[in-house]
């Protein structure tokens, strides 16, 4: 096997590792924040006079806003990997004859393929966008 081959094949095991690190880190981030939310309006429910209710209401104002900055960068992050596995593949087809690349695979699969990885984000985006529009 060519050199190159093996160069382009590492890359894009190293990205699509980078892809899948940064949906575990979001879906856990949002999991944890999520929680502290409804924790926290748990909480600000039972007793308003509380020494802390100052604070808990300044949680369910930021909670939100650092969910969607949090996802925000992800996704951010996310499309700079689809990016460079996109040159990666392309520089694969430039190079390689087709006959023996098998790393580029037909666009609709590869549009499946990223379906979650892209498509995960909004969903979390969507719940802390909604829960702003009920809270003000």
């Amino acid at each position: 096997m060519d050199p190159a081959m093996s160069i382009i094949q590492g890359r894009l095991a190293h990205e699509d590792d980078l892809i899948n690190q940064r949906i575990s880190w979001l879906v856990s981030s949002q999991s944890f924040l999520l929680s502290a939310y409804a924790i926290t309006l748990n909480g600000l429910t039972g007793d308003k006079n509380h020494p802390h209710g100052a604070v808990q209401e300044k949680l369910i104002e930021l909670l939100p806003i650092v969910g969607i900055v949090c996802v925000v960068l992800v996704l951010v992050a996310m499309v700079g990997g689809l990016f460079a596995i996109k040159d990666l593949r392309r520089i694969a087809a430039e190079r390689f004859p087709i006959d023996v690349l098998y790393l580029v695979c037909k666009r609709r699969w590869q549009l499946l393929g990223v379906s979650a990885p892209v498509l995960i984000p909004f969903v979390f985006l969507f719940i802390w966008v909604a829960i702003l529009a009920v809270a003000n």
